[in-house]
């Protein structure tokens, strides 16, 4: 028999970047605050993944009318598709779109380093 692929765990947490509390519903993947989450889940709601580290929100999609924020292990890269929730912030969402083509703004400085010539910014 196949396993679940997914497993509703029902979890109150404090957001480990914002700070703030956050009473889960066993849906809830990310902080409705910062959007920021956790790389926990092999399959969601398994807990199974040994990463453990923070996931940044690094862009919106929607496809048949679902919104879904992709978010990035910033300790690994690990990437996945997590739906929007009601109570997330619209500030914070209209923020993930200012993030353009390139993701999060820290890759996005470096790809802008190496197209100098390194790093740090030397002309090679």
């Amino acid at each position: 028999m196949l396993a679940k692929k997914f497993q509703r765990t029902k979890e109150d947490f404090t957001c480990t970047r914002c700070g703030i509390f956050v009473c889960g519903d066993g849906y809830t993947n990310h902080c409705p605050g910062c959007l920021w989450s956790r790389h926990v889940d092999i399959n969601p709601g398994d807990r199974m993944a040994d990463c453990g580290g923070l996931m940044e929100p690094v862009g919106l999609e929607i496809r048949n009318g679902e919104t879904t924020i992709l978010h990035r292990c910033a300790d690994c890269g690990y990437e996945r598709r997590n739906r929007i929730s009601p109570d997330d912030d619209p500030k914070s969402l209209f923020n993930i779109c200012l993030l353009g083509p390139f993701g999060s703004r820290s890759r996005r400085k470096r790809r802008r380093a190496t197209r100098r010539g390194g790093a740090h910014g030397e002309e090679s």
